[in-house]
């Protein structure tokens, strides 16, 4: 039996719904910095990996900073700016230190650029509201100062009328701490929030980005997630619409039925031959074979599923991959790029290593 998934958590959650989100984000959240930055440039994510000095944990565990960010400003000055995110989902006392740690070791890990420190609190204490660190002694003073946002003071009926899809994710995470410890209120708040994605018109890379955060955000038992994927599979049927946790499924069904068939292939072939190694042989040929294609026909569906009937035409390329490992990591990046270009990228360089 298929195990379930572990729990991501509000931090995955958030960290994946901010980087596929991030213009939204800064939208929705922190508008006036969102109307500095030229969005004509491409945003670049850096690796948040570097820093690591964080007060009263040394030694013990190791933190990282949630989201960094390269931008650039519309003013037309040619510079580095690096946008800082951190999301809290807790009351910390040690939170405004740790805001001014990360953002000195962005500052000097990157040559010392410009850094914007943003903070979403995601607690569910509206009055815990940290925004400064700084201390004063004998010839020495420092004050940071950092801009956060608190959810718990967004208005739910304004987030439902919102055209921004990362309202959608505010709500998600909003109604998940509502329903804490209430999992029959939480399956009828996912289903509803499901429900909405179907309503908004999203296009289906937002449909996927959105299913991912909401489904992430509010985990249910593994017989509640049944029920979910009922209603899901409803909506499948009713229209074309890209769901992500329902795609895996479809890939490991068909992996299945790929093995399933390579062994009827092999053992046909191994039949005809009439040897024992012959049998052997047929048996691993057919296995291999029938395992590649059931991998390749879902990921064709996934691709088409999710921009159109021009991904069909990259079987012969598919079939070009000899590593039934390197199809399997194809099948489920399929599910992530963010375009076909970018698959197709892969695709090719799965190719030259084959």
């Amino acid at each position: 039996m298929r195990k379930r998934r572990p729990r991501r958590g509000f931090d995955e959650a958030w960290k994946y719904a901010v980087h596929s989100f991030f213009r939204e984000c800064l939208q929705l959240l922190f508008p006036a910095v969102h109307d500095q930055i030229d969005w004509t440039r491409p945003v670049e994510f850096l690796d948040a990996n570097l820093y690591r000095l964080v007060p009263g944990v040394r030694g013990r565990r190791r933190h990282t900073a949630d989201i960094i960010a390269k931008v650039y400003f519309r003013d037309g000055v040619e510079r580095i700016v690096l946008i800082h995110i951190e999301i809290q989902a807790q009351a910390d006392p040690m939170f405004s230190l740790r805001m001014y740690v990360y953002h000195y070791h962005t500052f000097d890990a990157y040559d010392y650029p410009e850094v914007v420190s943003l903070a979403i609190l995601a607690d569910n204490d509206p009055n815990w509201r940290p925004n400064t660190f700084g201390y004063q002694n004998i010839g020495s003073r420092l004050q940071f100062e950092f801009t956060i946002v608190k959810l718990l003071d967004f208005d739910e009926a304004a987030l439902e009328q919102s055209e921004n899809p990362f309202a959608l994710v505010v709500l998600a995470h909003l109604r998940a701490l509502k329903t804490r410890g209430k999992p029959n209120l939480l399956l009828r708040e996912k289903i509803a929030l499901i429900r909405q994605l179907k309503e908004r018109g999203y296009t289906q890379e937002q449909v996927i980005h959105l299913y991912k955060v909401v489904d992430f955000m509010m985990t249910l038992s593994q017989e509640m997630e049944q029920l979910v994927k009922r209603v899901v599979r409803q909506f499948e049927e009713e229209s074309e619409w890209p769901l992500t946790s329902l795609e895996e499924d479809a890939i490991e069904r068909g992996a299945r039925q790929g093995i399933e068939q390579g062994l009827r292939q092999g053992l046909e072939q191994g039949l005809r031959q009439g040897l024992e190694q012959g049998l052997q042989q047929g048996l691993q040929q057919g296995l291999q074979q029938g395992l590649q294609q059931g991998i390749i026909e879902v990921t064709l569906r996934v691709l088409s599923r999710r921009f159109g009937d021009a991904a069909l035409e990259l079987e012969p390329k598919l079939n070009q991959v000899q590593s039934v490992e390197q199809l399997r990591e194809l099948s489920m990046f399929a599910l992530d790029a963010s375009t076909l270009q970018e698959f197709i990228q892969a695709l090719d360089s799965a190719i030259a290593e084959s």
